[in-house]
């Protein structure tokens, strides 16, 4: 989380949104500092602020699900730095011993193993790891902030955002944490009827809520009739953890 006292604004970093560049780009460049830790939560940032720092305006991105799937797996496949945290367990960037950091280091280290251990297909991964209808903390406050940032058209949504807020951007977003190996556009990935089946399974709740929608070329895939049950349900445990927990 990045604050800044001279413009009066709080960036929010959901993971896996683009959020390293922004937040490098706010503190080297507009008067940015950080607060609490990177991927802190706004009910976090209200429970910690004083009153003054409550009214800053709030700011962060969003990004489509199927994107991100195919950036950590390709993360797993090719990133040397998740590759040593596959064999030591070890994440150089973060310390601390919180259950979040342990949850999420033991996640990152058993699919990183998988897919290296086995050379696994971006298709095996998705079928092995992503089981449930997927959700993230952006559905706790995000639909409250007036300036939201999505990932898609992210360069021209941060300059636009910023100005507006009344940042004086001076330059171009640069490219940061770039996902190697990658070379294909993300929906390509789900080459398969049955890739895209699930995918519409994991991803279509999410989909919707944000107003995000799959290519027309998918119309003939059906979204199996239990998956907005089952992201209702469990998003009730799910926003419990991120309220109270994280």
């Amino acid at each position: 989380m990045v604050i800044s006292r001279q413009y009066k604004f709080v960036f929010v970093e959901l993971p896996l949104t683009a959020t390293t560049a922004i937040s490098k780009e706010l503190r080297e460049m507009y008067d940015g500092e950080p607060f609490l830790h990177k991927h802190a939560t706004y009910r976090r940032f209200l429970r910690t602020a004083s009153p003054e720092i409550k009214t800053y305006t709030p700011v962060s991105n969003i990004r489509i699900p199927l994107d991100q799937a195919v950036s950590m797996y390709f993360k797993y496949k090719n990133d040397k730095e998740l590759g040593d945290l596959m064999l030591t367990g070890k994440n150089k960037k973060q310390n601390g011993t919180s259950l979040r950091l342990y949850l999420s280091t033991r996640r990152h280290k058993t699919r990183a193993a998988y897919v290296l251990n086995n050379n696994a297909t971006f298709e095996q991964y998705f079928f092995k790891f992503h089981r449930w209808p997927y959700s993230d903390w952006s559905v706790l406050d995000h639909k409250k902030f007036e300036h939201l940032i999505r990932f898609e058209h992210l360069a021209e949504d941060y300059k636009k955002v910023f100005t507006t807020i009344g940042v004086p951007v001076r330059r171009d977003l640069p490219a940061a944490n770039k996902t190697p190996g990658r070379e294909k556009t993300f929906w390509s990935y789900y080459s398969t009827d049955k890739a895209k089946r699930h995918a519409k399974f994991i991803f279509g709740p999410y989909m919707r809520y944000w107003g995000y929608e799959f290519p027309k070329e998918w119309n003939n895939i059906s979204e199996p009739w239990h998956a907005q049950f089952l992201f209702n349900l469990l998003n009730i445990p799910r926003k419990f953890y991120w309220k109270y927990l994280m």
